[in-house]
């Protein structure tokens, strides 16, 4: 089967404008994002990585701004969309990963107007990294927690591809069956990520998922629970809270330009089409299907045939393939100086 080829974003409905006036996305920069240059590479910003992301958003009629020199609760009132690159710390070059920075920490204050932000109408665009915080060094994941999920501390990965590939350029791809909203998958035959982290969800969040991985051999590692997990897990969640909407990614690399950027590969461009119409749309009756919130089909039973834990026997594995992400460099924080393609 021939891919569809991408089609134009549609222009905003009317009642998405407001007065008259060019609806506002609004980019973060204030938690770290430009830090993502400290190690060589190019920063994830308006104007960097998610410059197709934005060209995509300006077509749709929007002005496109950033958060530089505001802080997010001064620059959201004036926001409609609201998109959130991956945050990150303070990049310890010698070491090879990210340290905790307080500047990049969302407040208290920060998660408070977010909320308010969705509440009101807002819309939410955000994407998390591989391994979640525990490899940023951040909180987006208290942000992810009131949106009614969890941002897990695991990468999935074409486990085929581990011993050889490097990180930076390691795929695994997605069918169209993977994805559970009908809507999304409009146009969609096939699309590719990089690693990335997963979603669980917690009782009572109006949170669905948008993108299932295939499980099998395109696994999940755990490192902070030292899981390897071979289940279909969400990859990418979609919900409500309150007159907004958001949808979350566990990595940005399918939307993003660049060496390492996906979004011009497979159906990657039309499936965010897809996505914003969905997250930008006021019309009722656009659920997700089957009707209700979904769950993991694959979680709650059968986990001692699809998980593997370090103990027991699990733990020879679960040893040995630590082994190999850090040899492989999945563990660590890449730096352009030590490593190029």
């Amino acid at each position: 089967m021939k891919p569809v080829p991408n089609q134009a974003p549609k222009p905003l409905r009317p009642e998405f404008q407001s007065a008259g006036k060019a609806p506002v996305a609004l980019f973060d920069a204030s938690h770290g994002q430009p830090n993502w240059a400290q190690t060589g590479f190019t920063s994830r910003e308006m104007h960097t990585n998610f410059a197709g992301v934005t060209e995509m958003l300006c077509r749709l009629g929007f002005q496109c701004r950033t958060t530089e020199g505001e802080s997010l609760v001064q620059r959201l009132p004036r926001a409609n969309l609201l998109v959130l690159p991956p945050p990150t710390g303070r990049y310890d070059e010698r070491r090879q990963r990210w340290r905790p920075n307080r500047s990049s920490l969302f407040t208290s204050q920060e998660l408070s107007a977010t909320l308010s932000f969705l509440q009101t109408g807002g819309r939410l665009l955000a994407f998390a990294y591989r391994f979640g915080d525990s490899f940023t060094q951040t909180n987006l994941g208290d942000l992810v927690s009131l949106l009614g999920c969890r941002l897990n501390a695991d990468a999935v990965f074409d486990a085929q591809a581990l011993p050889s590939a490097h990180p930076l350029e390691m795929h695994f791809d997605t069918p169209r069956e993977s994805l559970p909203a009908g809507w999304s998958a409009q146009g969609v035959t096939a699309l590719r990520w990089r690693p990335m982290a997963t979603f669980s969800f917690v009782p009572g969040g109006e949170v669905w998922p948008l993108v299932f991985s295939t499980g099998g051999g395109c696994l999940s590692f755990d490192r902070a629970l030292r899981q390897i997990s071979f289940e279909r897990l969400p990859i990418a969640v979609a919900g409500r809270h309150g007159m907004g909407r958001f949808a979350l990614f566990g990595g940005p690399h399918a939307f993003e330009v660049g060496s390492f950027g996906l979004l011009m590969t497979a159906n990657n461009q039309r499936f965010l089409q897809n996505v914003l119409g969905w997250l930008l749309s006021d019309e009722p009756g656009e659920e997700f299907a089957p009707a209700g919130p979904l769950k993991n089909p694959d979680a709650g039973y059968g986990h001692e045939l699809t998980r593997l834990e370090c103990r027991g026997e699990g733990q020879r594995t679960i040893v040995s393939v630590e082994r190999v992400l850090r040899r492989n460099g999945v563990l660590r924080a890449l730096s352009r100086a030590k490593w190029m393609p």
